[in-house]
């Protein structure tokens, strides 16, 4: 059955905003509110392990969201597609994006989008952007980065306070409920299904990441029936 994706809310709360301004622009702002398409977000498993062979990294959880909602701003501008990552990071490769990197799009064959091959449990989701001749990088939190999308799209226009609201209500987080699906249980494995370990509380599946606090923490369901949010630090891989 689907997995859901353990993703920070301010991702979560992104993509869905940018899936709600792509569907309003679509039909000429004629809607009057903005909302997310009702549909599956889900993204198949056989395209994420094709894609990670080839790459011979993992995306995180907060890549295959983007993935999940199949976003027309992010794919025909950045080519942010799993199925094109391996050509990208090729590319990438040859012009010195280091090897701890695979690039996920390409801004305008200005500089390459890259995350982390390797990605932490806990860690907030970083886009790092190489330029084409490698001379410089820079860091921006991925949640920050979409939300940036988003004005490029609305820009030159003008919403109304009614619609600003709506952009900005719970309805628009819940309506986006990325997940990952297809396959067998193994597979789900090979995709990154986020099981940690602890040394008192042993094996567990982490359920969400939980946002506040200086440091982030996990809300994990142990194999033994408990249920604990800890400090992502406290935990390691099994």
């Amino acid at each position: 059955m689907p997995r859901r994706l353990v993703i920070p809310e301010a991702v979560q709360l992104a993509i869905a905003k940018l899936l709600a301004v792509e569907s309003w622009l679509r039909s000429g702002g004629a809607k009057g509110t903005l909302v997310v398409p009702a549909r599956d977000y889900e993204i198949d498993i056989g395209a994420i392990v094709a894609a990670e062979r080839e790459l011979g990294g993992r995306f995180g959880d907060e890549m295959l969201a983007v993935f999940a909602a199949d976003l027309s701003i992010l794919g025909e501008l950045y080519g942010m597609r799993p199925e094109v990552c391996a050509a990208h990071t090729a590319k990438g490769r040859a012009e010195g994006v280091p090897d701890s990197l695979i690039v996920v799009g390409n801004d305008r064959g200005r500089s390459f989008l890259c995350m982390s091959s390797a990605p932490l449990l806990g860690e907030r989701p970083r886009l790092v952007i190489v330029t084409k001749d490698g001379a410089s990088t820079r860091r921006e939190l991925l949640a920050s980065w979409l939300v940036d999308r988003i004005e490029e799209a609305l820009d030159d226009l003008e919403l109304s306070p009614l619609q600003l609201r709506h952009l900005n209500s719970d309805e628009v987080l819940e309506a986006f409920v990325p997940n990952i699906g297809g396959g067998a249980r193994a597979d789900l494995v090979k995709a990154g299904l986020r099981r940690v370990a602890h040394p008192k509380f042993g094996d567990g599946t982490v359920i969400r990441e939980v946002l506040g606090g200086p440091e982030p923490k996990l809300e994990i369901d142990f194999d033994s029936g408990s249920r604990r949010v800890l400090l992502a630090r406290f935990v390691a891989a099994p």
